[in-house]
């Protein structure tokens, strides 16, 4: 196992180059003392994926060089998904004496006498509380999580996301009402925030209840849209704004694109890399889409240029217009929407497509590579596309 390589990839936060060398070591490597030396800068630097790999074969109870027990630094320290990958592999949660236990008592000590005050980001002790009491089999209630959630009150941080994501599995009218009511609190944003959100999350839940039934409808499907649906229009504050285009799109039965496209354009990145995800071209609309998809395909945002690029690519749209853009994008310094560019290329027959598709193939070294698992999807297309040529070609 080269730990320099691995060490320096980590260092540069290069969760890829990690995994691709991780690949090749071998057992004995992984119960070595450099693995353990690796985990621990893994978990410091808050790269839970390498962390989350390296899990599967170092015993994370072993301390560090430093005398340091992983979990306990976890924990205690609010690295909410490091002490994740860290409890992946653990196989009984409920035993008197488990990691998840000592995790528990250690981030609620840690809570209370104020460890990581002033940090920026805040420290996860909430959210680690709010997941590990989950684990155990506590609950609180709706106003409980969202008082934690709002301590920091922002969208973005763990104690936040980990509290919406709990409640979405109350798949229940009670928890539906909850989030509806505070949806509608228009004297307090983070509390309205907070109840769009659990909405949202809570559709993600209701979508996996209904999942076997064909054309089945989400349970308060239309109760949802007729509360959101307004808010599309009238909706001011941007952050708010595409929670509550995620959650009308998570309980619409209807084409979205029609109601989001005002706000393909909309001057936050974050409305617009939400638009993004959910354009496309198979709609009466399709020339609207189009306009609008290859102007996000221009965007400042990486992710929303390789969202709108990837739309864009699987589309059955082919127009030279359509084909520039790919072909402007080939050379973009995000690896993703380069993929996506020469993807669009690709299926539509261009040799250049390709050829790109082919220099991006010979830098893969295993599945851990960026791209192996998109790169996948797009060959599968190509083949199937192929296979149908060939077959309308017999019938002729």
């Amino acid at each position: 196992m080269d730990l320099p390589s691995l060490l320096a990839a980590i260092e540069r936060e290069d969760d890829g180059a990690a995994l691709e060398l991780l690949f090749d070591a071998t057992a004995d490597d992984l119960a070595g003392d450099d693995a353990v030396a690796l985990l621990a800068a893994a978990a410091r630097a808050g790269r839970e994926v390498v962390v989350d790999y390296l899990v599967w074969n170092v015993d994370v109870t072993r301390p560090w060089d430093d005398g340091v027990d992983p979990v306990t630094w976890a924990a205690e320290n609010g690295r909410y998904w490091v002490l994740r990958a860290l409890l992946s592999r653990s196989r009984d949660p409920l035993s008197s004496d488990s990691p998840h236990r000592r995790a528990l008592r250690t981030a609620q000590e840690a809570l209370a006498s104020g460890v990581g005050a002033g940090s920026e980001p805040p420290p996860a002790h909430r959210a680690v509380i709010t997941d590990l009491e989950a684990e155990l089999g506590v609950h609180h209630s709706p106003d409980e999580l969202m008082a934690r959630a709002l301590v920091h009150a922002d969208p973005d941080h763990d104690d936040w996301l980990t509290s919406v994501f709990r409640l979405g599995l109350r798949t229940s009218r009670e928890t539906f009402d909850w989030a509806l009511e505070a949806a509608q609190d228009t004297s307090n944003l983070d509390r309205r925030r907070f109840g769009l959100d659990t909405m949202e999350y809570l559709a993600i839940g209701f979508s996996v209840d209904v999942e076997q039934e064909h054309d089945a409808e989400l349970p308060f499907a239309r109760e949802a849209e007729d509360f959101l649906r307004p808010l599309l229009d009238s909706e001011q504050d941007p952050r708010t704004l595409a929670i509550v285009i995620a959650a009308f799109n998570s309980y619409s039965s209807v084409d979205m694109v029609p109601a989001i496209l005002a706000h393909a354009d909309h001057p936050d990145p974050r409305v617009r890399r939400t638009v993004s995800v959910m354009l496309h071209t198979n709609t009466p609309k399709h020339e609207e889409a189009l306009a609008a998809l290859t102007r996000l395909a221009d965007d400042s945002t990486p992710t929303t240029r390789t969202n709108a690029l990837s739309r864009l690519a699987t589309s059955a749209l082919d127009t030279p217009e359509l084909r520039a853009v790919f072909a402007a994008h080939l050379a973009d310094p995000y690896f993703d929407a380069r993929l996506e560019a020469a993807a669009g290329l690709a299926l539509r027959d261009v040799e250049r497509g390709l050829t790109a598709l082919d220099k991006i193939r010979s830098g893969i070294k295993n599945r851990y590579s960026p791209g192996w698992g998109r790169l996948s999807d797009i060959h599968h297309l190509l083949r199937v596309r192929a296979e149908a040529a060939e077959t309308s070609g017999q019938g002729r």
